[in-house]
């Protein structure tokens, strides 16, 4: 079944004001049909990109990680937690470690690519000759598997345009055509193919510096202009002073928790392997874990309730 729509999410309006493209299609195969009631959690494999080096491979990865977590309501696995590859068995072997369930697992592959095309421009004064201009469409597709199985039962593709040069994400934190079209491709995969997380968007925000980096000022620094370019000084050298793992942007559900954005987090006791999305995980279930908070030079604690709760997050 193929199904066309000509909206592309939240910049779909700005866009036909603009008189760029924005489309979308999805094709669902039988076997989708079958699967899709009982998915509650997608994995996100390795995506990429048709530009730029590692540097902009590992920044783009990172904000399409956030979105799926975000779109997903929480119900993710990333692809910096497939630490042993990508393929059925270490995908299954991760689930398992994480404490979800393969056969309800979902795996969407990226793939984003770019291409640029002439467009007749327009004047708003009769007679003035105006000549052509340059635009980018992106192209984001989304392969979908069910976990165990190489069969792909479907396809997302969606194609946004945008200008040469724009920014992934701008001053006010709004996607740029490449990032619009995989949340629009994300979004409508999850509509076809898992209906029980469509919908659940919420905002969660929280910056993670790898567990290998945790220890050292230099490779934190590094890291944070590597992945996150948008930051300011005040709040990169308040990251990179201290010894937490977790930045909190945005702190959605953990604000029900006493978190506030600004607050640093870890796990009482040391460091964990966790991941933002395991945190994020752990919420969509009302789940309360552990957490230690440095915010103004001060140091709380959160207990979990239960206890058994924060060691659950704090699994590989």
């Amino acid at each position: 079944m193929i199904r066309r729509d000509r909206t592309c999410g939240w910049g779909a309006l700005a866009l036909a004001a603009a008189g760029l493209a924005c489309s979308s299609t999805v094709e669902v195969r039988p076997a989708a049909h079958a699967v899709a009631p009982a998915i509650d959690t997608v994995v996100g494999l390795p995506i990429s990109i048709g530009w730029g080096g590692d540097i902009e491979l590992r920044r783009i990865q990172r904000r399409i990680s956030d979105l799926l977590i975000s779109q997903t309501g929480g119900r993710a696995v990333i692809a910096e937690e497939l630490v042993d590859g990508e393929d059925d068995a270490a995908i299954a072997a991760a689930l398992h470690a994480l404490g979800e369930a393969p056969a309800r697992a979902l795996a969407f592959k990226t793939t984003i690519s770019m291409g640029g095309r002439l467009v007749a421009g327009a004047s708003p004064i009769p007679g003035f000759i105006v000549g052509k201009r340059i635009v980018i469409d992106f192209h984001a597709r989304i392969e979908v598997r069910h976990v165990g199985s190489k069969q792909v039962i479907g396809s997302v593709e969606t194609v946004t345009t945008g200008m040469p040069n724009e920014s992934e994400v701008d001053r006010h934190g709004n996607p740029g055509a490449a990032l619009e079209a995989v949340a629009s491709a994300v979004e409508k995969a999850l509509a076809a193919f898992a209906p029980r997380l469509a919908g659940r968007e919420r905002r969660f925000e929280v910056l993670e510096i790898p567990l290998a980096a945790a220890s050292s000022v230099t490779r934190r620094l590094a890291l944070l202009g590597e992945l996150y370019p948008e930051l300011s000084m005040d709040q990169m050298q308040t990251i990179a002073q201290s010894q937490e793992r977790f930045f909190v942007f945005e702190p959605g559900e953990l604000a029900s928790l006493g978190v506030a954005a600004g607050d640093l987090l870890g796990i009482p006791g040391g460091q964990t392997a966790a991941t933002r999305a395991a945190l994020a995980r752990a919420l969509s279930r009302h789940l309360r874990p552990a957490l230690a908070i440095e915010r103004a030079g001060q140091q709380y604690i959160l207990a979990a309730a239960p206890v058994a709760q924060a060691a659950a997050l704090a699994r590989r």
